[in-house]
């Protein structure tokens, strides 16, 4: 393979292809909105050693977790101070109680979230032949690396691999976080179909949605 890793520019040994997704979110008085298009087909590889990385580091849920631990240990840690401080300097005012008990429940659950979305992923690959999960490994690679802007519009990537390729554009839909349009887009431009034909068990179409 004559590519270059997406990471470390070493000579690659997986092939990636994906699907480009633009989203822009518009705010406006009545909410906040997406607008949503399909961008270019990327090519891209990764190589073997990056893939072998990103795999061990998903085995371990700690280490793979490490960044979202860290922010929600902080914000428990100043949860916690806010608390000390209301008792110990401000006569236990019930707001900066109220405050510092949020901000300590949300380090919390941010901290649970993220070691069972973590050991998820780590389950998910340990059920996996080696082969794929270093596939799997190898697309998170991707993913990291690719860039995650183009102006204001928000990159997000579809792999076109068998699996994808077999789903609905149900699936594509919540998977994905697409539009119910463009996920009826996404699936004909994933199995070379034009606009006329639709995807089986399409949603209602629409091009914009509220949040």
């Amino acid at each position: 393979m004559g590519d270059k890793c997406i990471r470390c520019s070493s000579p690659a040994d997986h092939s990636i292809r994906a699907l480009e997704v633009r989203t822009l979110h518009v705010r406006s008085l009545s909410g906040e909105r997406r607008v949503q298009a399909l961008g270019d087909e990327i090519s891209s590889a990764v190589c073997d050693c990056c893939a072998r990385e990103q795999l061990a580091l998903a085995l371990d849920p700690v280490r793979a977790a490490k960044k979202q631990l860290v922010s929600f240990g902080a914000v428990f840690v100043a949860g916690l101070l806010i608390v000390a401080a209301a008792f110990l300097f401000l006569k236990g005012k019930k707001l900066f109680v109220l405050l510092g008990l949020a901000a300590l429940g949300c380090g919390i659950l941010g901290i649970v979230d993220a070691l069972q979305k973590a050991r998820k992923k780590r389950n998910d690959l340990q059920s996996m032949p080696e082969n794929e999960a270093l596939e799997e490994a190898a697309w998170d690679v991707f993913t990291a690396e690719a860039p995650k802007k183009e102006n204001e519009n928000d990159l997000t990537y579809i792999p076109i691999t068998e699996q994808t390729l077999r789903r609905k554009n149900g699936d594509l839909m919540i998977l994905y976080h697409l539009l119910p349009e463009i996920a009826v887009q996404a699936w004909n431009r994933l199995h070379g179909k034009t606009t006329e034909k639709t995807a089986p068990q399409s949603p209602e179409k629409q091009s914009t949605g509220t949040i």
